[in-house]
């Protein structure tokens, strides 16, 4: 645009806040991807904190046990032993296949997340360049009515 055009700052100061929202809302994006995908990989923790629990109790149990042994003939507290350790390996089972499913399920819901986000920002990609190209076109638009209107007052 030519120096003397009294729109050139305003459109330029407009291409500017273009860009920066456009990189704002790309930030805004990446943060929030990162948060979901920390929030996705902080279930294998609590996975592992949720079993150290269940082994937790097993050894308080088996701790009781053991102490019932002096007091109760080795026969009784072995069948209650048995039964103890028939339970735990139950719930570690359970507890295995139980994570297994769900771990299964939200790599799926990753997936899914990604796949919107990815979206999202192809979206967001093609509305910033639309309203580039529209801020060009009126741009170049006006410089060309500016142009004109010098070359009026100039003719007259």
């Amino acid at each position: 645009m030519s120096v003397s055009n009294p729109f050139s700052s305003a459109f330029e100061m407009q291409r500017t806040m273009i860009d920066q929202s456009r990189r704002a809302a790309e930030t805004s994006i990446d943060a929030q991807r990162a948060a979901v995908e920390t929030w996705f990989g902080s279930f294998e923790s609590a996975k592992t904190v949720q079993k150290s629990g269940v082994t937790l109790s097993k050894t308080a149990i088996e701790a009781y046990l053991d102490g019932l042994k002096s007091v109760f003939p080795e026969e009784a507290v072995a069948e209650l032993e048995a039964a103890v350790d028939e339970q735990f390996e139950a719930v570690d089972e359970i507890h295995e296949d139980a994570w297994q499913s769900f771990l299964e399920g939200l790599d799926e819901a990753e997936a899914t997340y990604d796949e919107l986000t990815e979206m999202q920002l192809e979206l967001l990609a093609e509305s910033f360049d639309a309203l580039e190209e529209l801020q060009s076109d009126a741009a170049e638009t006006t410089e060309e009515a500016v142009a004109s209107a010098e070359e009026l007052a100039e003719s007259a």
